[in-house]
């Protein structure tokens, strides 16, 4: 997987210049989400392959170098098959999040500059923690640290902050995800449902007696759970082979701050 935890602004960014600042002028997606999608003229930019906006539908070797593209930085697990399929759109917003710009499934021409001078994942180093889950809610990201290397960041839903009428409780309760320091300590394989409520979850991580990480068959690119974290089922059956019973899990709105490392211990030979 990509090492996108250990990317910050590329030297590369020196190559652009004044001249980049102004081509990029012409690649700035409207913010406006009615607005219809403005005309692209693609032009090449040094340093950089053609930056050809792409959309759910596309097909072609450009879907195939945006996959692979996606792939490295962590974002896309899915098959590298050249087609802007669901799951390509699904990695697309991903970045967007993590980039903190609008939220849309089409891929701009100024993303390939965005993806390729990718900043720092503005996530906290924990010096005593190789492996862990980091849970942005603010971003809507879930990020996968093994070995201190970033492995996957995957979109997801946490709670919506409003209130719903919990059958279980018999009162209304807030639809909030737990924040803090956790660890994983029970899962379910494959789809159960509440006999209860009649939710169904798929591949559920437990970091708290009621709330935790799963599969799910909506994972909107804004918060929508009762409280859990919501990730799309494919991206669930990828976390088989990264997490673990005991795994450490943070929930976040902002970057802790987390103490640095301290300094190696001096010995005295005697």
């Amino acid at each position: 997987m990509g090492s996108s935890f250990r990317l910050g602004a590329s030297s590369r960014a020196l190559q652009l210049g004044v001249a980049l600042v102004v081509a990029l002028a012409t690649f700035l997606p409207s913010t406006n989400a009615s607005a219809a999608e403005p005309t692209i003229t693609i032009e090449p930019v040094y340093g950089f392959n053609p930056l050809v906006p792409l959309h759910q539908g596309d097909a072609g070797s450009a879907v195939t170098r945006l996959q692979e593209a996606l792939r490295e930085k962590g974002f896309y697990r899915g098959e590298i098959n050249g087609e802007f399929d669901t799951a390509t759109e699904k990695a697309v917003i991903t970045l967007h999040k993590y980039l903190e710009v609008p939220r849309t499934g089409s891929f701009y021409a100024l993303d390939w500059i965005r993806l390729a001078l990718l900043p720092t994942p503005q996530i906290p180093i924990r010096w005593d923690e190789p492996d862990r889950v980091e849970i942005d809610t603010t971003r809507q990201l879930l990020f996968v640290i093994r070995n201190h290397r970033i492995a996957g960041i995957l979109p997801t839903s946490t709670g919506s902050g409003g209130t719903y009428y919990s059958v279980r409780n018999g009162r209304d309760v807030r639809a909030a995800t737990p924040h803090g320091d956790f660890q994983l300590n029970w899962r379910q394989y494959g789809w159960n449902c509440d006999s209860i409520t009649g939710w169904c979850v798929y591949n559920y991580w437990g970091f708290t007696k009621y709330y935790g990480i799963h599969g799910y068959g909506n994972v909107p690119a804004y918060p929508a759970s009762h409280g859990c974290t919501r990730v799309h089922t494919w991206d669930s059956d990828w976390l088989d082979d990264y997490l673990f019973i005991g795994m450490p899990v943070h929930v976040w709105r902002e970057v802790p701050d987390v103490p640095p490392q301290p300094p190696r211990p001096l010995y005295q030979i005697l």
